[in-house]
């Protein structure tokens, strides 16, 4: 089984279902809103389903100026609901974005770490249990 793959104007997706990997990525300078929102948040749900087993999404954020209520909103009720399964790593993380990402991690209970690179960011998922 092949890769799955979904782009909305600045922003793509790409979903391994053998290694239940998705990694996200973006065009530098964007502000994060409700079109990336539903794209992430679609994307997963159709991909992941009901299946229980646990999955990563790597998501480098090089360049992310920032999120909207809106972008924050969806994503936290999003992974609310999957905290005991997802695994989110982040690289690239500006000033900005850390903040986000903490504030995140705290509201939701999702296991999210930031990394300086992506090799350590896979190996972080790798010793969760997600193929990266």
């Amino acid at each position: 089984m092949g890769s799955f793959e979904a782009f909305s104007g600045q922003s793509g997706i790409v979903w391994s279902p053998e290694s239940r990997l998705a990694v996200l990525r973006f065009a530098p300078g964007i502000s994060l809103g409700a079109a990336e929102a539903a794209l992430l948040v679609d994307s997963l749900t159709g991909w992941i389903g009901g299946d229980d087993r646990p999955f990563g999404l790597l998501a480098d954020t090089k360049g992310v100026r920032g999120t909207d209520a809106e972008y924050r909103a969806r994503t936290r009720d999003f992974f609310k609901l999957h905290r005991d399964r997802g695994f989110v790593a982040v690289v690239n993380m500006g000033a900005v974005i850390r903040v986000v990402a903490d504030m995140f991690r705290l509201a939701t209970g999702i296991q999210l770490r930031g990394f300086p690179d992506e090799a350590q960011a896979r190996a972080w998922l790798r010793e969760r249990g997600i193929a990266a």
